[in-house]
């Protein structure tokens, strides 16, 4: 039994190594074979992606053992090399397998150089490669104390970025043989004496002293003296193509001038007198040599950002602007651009960092947008740091367009409304001008409900620029254009507009600070197609016309051509309303007939008012009426003392005129004209029946039948009815009559028209109690002395008298003047 739980768990770790390629503890998939590389290596180098994840790619390089024993001494010192050595300059191991019939070496994706020659011939990228490789071989020879032995073009490659990577490690070993444990010297092995036949073309760029086996000499020289010849080999491979032979080297070509001195140092055949790769990288790199040059400038200092001081990197980021354009894409978009959103990401960037960012995103297709930039953007919109908020408000229309619609929704949107409420002035105002760049990427639902309101909100901002601002983004948005500002369906609502924008407008109309005011009429202006003509007649240009003569010259100016824009809109409305909009009143027949019978005179004034309805002034006669009324409510507050000497209204009235004195007065003034009575007429109270308020007469003029429903008769009719038989004679003889009282000395110069106005002013005998109390219009008038008594007047009974009371203030004898010192009456009613 445990024998077989021993076979049992043998197994599954057996079975559980094996990655997806079927290789025992290897997780890349074998993809297609380089062909072009084919025959220049040992290796066979395939395309290859993780087996758990398809977008992470890489590159495989394969050697089968069975090519021999040699080849895979070579393989197997690859494989240990590749696993100790950890550079940026050397080519990224990611992972290594070893079986009975391959070697297998996983690496970062990569392109031979001989390939990468023929695509890119970028010059800044030569440089570049060549400087990391000279550092890099600083590194292995004087760092690592190992000599490489097999620099070419077929060993180097070239990442995504343009970025060159040393790889061909076959031949690196130690030049110094190891020391045995029991002190002596046990000679060993080392790759570059006994395996340089297995490295395709070696032999045309092999070094005098390993051709020479002058190993004594190669173990006594300085670090890299053997390695610098191999660099010469790599410049000459590069500008002037593969070597066929070492006569080759002794050719400039195409190399520069200034590379070519130094090449001609690397090739000296005295190891002492040799430039090393370090002397090479040292002597190039000085002011006027030939890696001297901002964009190699430019990419050391981003690979040694995280230890420069913060002086510096302004000062770098401040010109990088200026660099990016004239560096390779590929560079920019691989190498450059990953520096600046690991510095952004952790805090070391600012506007510069960002606008880099951008610039270098311009060039990128949406695919590699959204690759490489979207995620960095969107992760910082949820920062905290002002600084970086507002410089992605500030750049905002740079990079927003090039986010899908669905993730600026999701995830960029809610973080950018929190800048409307931002305390910091700067960035409620970045957020207003950004409002105009992420509209477009919004739903129509998100740009009402959510966008708007929130501008709408900063219209009442404590900063008056932040008011303009505000203003100008509402208006742009309201007529925004397709090509120029693309909404998603038709933009603003109508009832956004309405509801929302529109009271926002009239608000800044009166604000105190002239540009805000003159670019809500700009606004207005704009958006004056979209206006309701009767909002506009009633609420917005009421609101205009204190503009038209506004302290400042462009709020004058703008208001005018506002109100213009505004009248325009109306006016055509206008042309499509009715001439008229009274409704035409039948009347019935029968009523017709009834009047025609039993009312001659009431028939005439009928016609009469028929014709007037016609006319085109028959609102006039209307105006005429009312215009009496007022006339006798603003006699009334008339007098002749000064202002805090004045009286109450009732008390000058009574003690002015005596009783008989006032009856006499009445008496005389009216000068009553004989006219035909009308049939049905009432003989009191002010029923105003000449104008057909209340008029039983069923005549058509537009104002409906018994439509007095307002009580102003009620009393009135309620005094009729309570008269004695002499008193409502005499009354009916005078009712029908019309007179206009003489403006006496103190009657205010109030006159009184109409066809059957009363004369009720006299006193007339009444039962005490059977006149209601004074109308509430009089009451507020009369103030305090709504009862004040008085002393019954010579000859005048002692009880004092209820006169009916007629409605309105022009059924009052108004009198003014000076002060009197008789006693008030006794009751306010006694004085009628």
């Amino acid at each position: 039994m445990a024998s077989l739980s021993s076979y049992l768990f043998s197994t599954l770790s057996k079975v559980g190594s094996i990655g997806g390629s079927g290789i025992p503890d290897f997780h890349y998939t074998i993809g297609d074979k380089i062909e072009a590389f084919v025959g220049k290596s040992i290796w066979d180098v395939h395309h290859s992606t993780r087996t758990n994840d398809a977008k992470q790619e890489a590159t495989v390089f394969v050697l089968a053992k069975a090519r021999g024993s040699s080849y895979t001494a070579v393989a197997q010192n690859t494989l240990k090399r590749m696993r100790t050595l950890r550079h940026p300059g050397i080519l990224r191991y990611l992972e290594g397998a070893e079986t009975a019939e391959a070697v297998y070496i996983a690496t970062e994706p990569v392109t031979p150089l001989t390939q990468a020659l023929d695509v890119d011939k970028s010059e800044e990228l030569r440089q570049w490669g060549l400087y990391k490789i000279a550092e890099t071989m600083r590194f292995i020879n004087e760092d690592c104390k190992l000599l490489h032995a097999n620099l070419s073009a077929a060993s180097v490659f070239v990442t995504k970025a343009g970025e060159w990577k040393l790889g061909g490690l076959e031949l690196v070993d130690s030049p110094t043989p190891a020391t045995a444990a029991g002190g002596s010297n046990s000679q060993q092995q080392q790759a570059y004496r006994y395996y340089t036949g297995v490295i395709p073309g070696y032999s045309a760029r092999m070094a005098p002293e390993l051709e020479g086996q002058k190993w004594d000499i190669v173990e006594k020289a300085k670090p890299g003296a053997v390695d610098g010849w191999y660099l010469a080999c790599l410049v000459s491979e590069v500008y002037n193509g593969g070597l066929r032979s070492a006569s080759q080297l002794q050719t400039q070509g195409q190399i520069p001038a200034p590379l070519w001195a130094l090449c001609q140092r690397l090739l000296i055949p005295d190891l002492r007198r040799r430039m090393s790769p370090s002397g090479f990288l040292q002597t190039a790199s000085r002011q006027g040599g030939f890696l001297d040059s901002e964009f190699i400038k430019a990419s050391i200092f981003l690979e040694n950002i995280a230890v420069k001081e913060e002086g510096e990197k302004a000062a770098f980021f401040s010109g990088l602007d200026a660099l990016i354009p004239g560096f390779p894409q590929a560079f920019s978009k691989y190498k450059i651009l990953p520096e600046l959103l690991k510095l952004m990401e952790f805090g070391g960037g600012d506007a510069k960092v960002l606008s880099g960012i951008i610039q270098i995103g311009k060039g990128l297709d949406e695919q590699e947008y959204n690759d490489l930039v979207t995620p960095a953007i969107v992760q910082l919109f949820s920062s905290n740091d002002r600084a970086l908020r507002f410089s992605l408000l500030e750049y905002m229309d740079s990079f927003i367009q090039a986010i899908p619609s669905a993730v600026v929704s999701k995830r960029v949107f809610p973080n950018f409304v929190t800048g409307f409420l931002d305390t910091a002035p700067a960035i409620r105002e970045a957020t207003v001008k950004a409002s105009l760049a992420i509209a477009p990427k919004l739903g129509q639902k998100t740009l009402n409900s959510d966008l708007v309101k929130q501008l709408v909100r900063l219209v009442a901002d404590p900063e008056p620029g932040i008011r303009t601002n505000t203003l100008i983004c509402i208006g742009k948005l309201c007529t925004a254009k397709e090509g120029v500002l693309d909404l998603d369906g038709d933009g603003v609502s109508e009832s956004s507009h309405r509801y929302v924008i529109c009271p926002a407008l009239l608000q800044a109309l009166r604000d105190p600070f002239p540009p805000v005011r003159s670019a809500s009429l700009a606004v207005s202006t704009a958006c004056a197609s979209k206006w309701e003509a009767a909002e506009i007649a009633r609420r917005v240009i009421p609101c205009l016309s204190p503009l038209l003569i506004d302290g400042e010259k462009p709020v004058r100016m703008a208001a005018l051509k506002c109100l213009n824009a505004m009248v325009s809109r109306v006016e055509a409305y206008s042309q499509t309303l009715p001439d008229t909009m009274a409704k035409k009143v039948v009347v019935p027949s029968n009523a017709l007939a009834t009047v025609a019978a039993g009312q001659a005179s009431g028939s005439a004034q009928a016609e009469a008012a028929a014709s007037m309805a016609a006319s085109d002034t028959w609102g006039g006669w209307a105006v005429s009426s009312l215009s009496s009324t007022f006339s006798g409510a603003l006699s009334l507050a008339s007098s002749s003392l000064p202002i805090g000497q004045q009286q109450p209204l009732s008390t000058t009235i009574a003690a002015e005129v005596s009783e008989p004195e006032k009856n006499k007065a009445f008496a005389s003034a009216a000068a009553p004209k004989p006219a035909a009575a009308t049939s049905g007429s009432s003989g009191s109270g002010w029923e105003f029946n000449d104008d057909a308020w209340g008029n039983d007469d069923p005549v058509g003029d537009g104002w409906n039948d018994n439509d007095d429903e307002d009580g102003w008769n009620a009393h009135a009719l309620s005094t009729e009815a309570s008269m004695p038989a002499s008193i409502a004679a005499t009354a009916a003889t005078t009712s029908s009559s019309s007179y206009t009282p003489a403006a006496g000395p103190k009657s205010g110069g109030m006159t009184m028209s109409g066809t059957r106005q009363q004369t009720l002013l006299q006193p007339i005998a009444a039962p005490a109690g059977s006149m209601p109390v004074a109308p509430k219009t009089f009451q507020k008038l009369a103030g305090s002395t709504a009862n004040i008594t008085r002393k019954p007047a010579t000859g005048e009974p002692g009880s004092t008298t209820t006169a009916p009371r007629r409605k309105g203030l022009g059924a009052m004898k108004l009198g003014g003047g000076g002060a009197s010192k008789n006693t008030p009456p006794s009751n306010l009613n006694d004085f009628f």
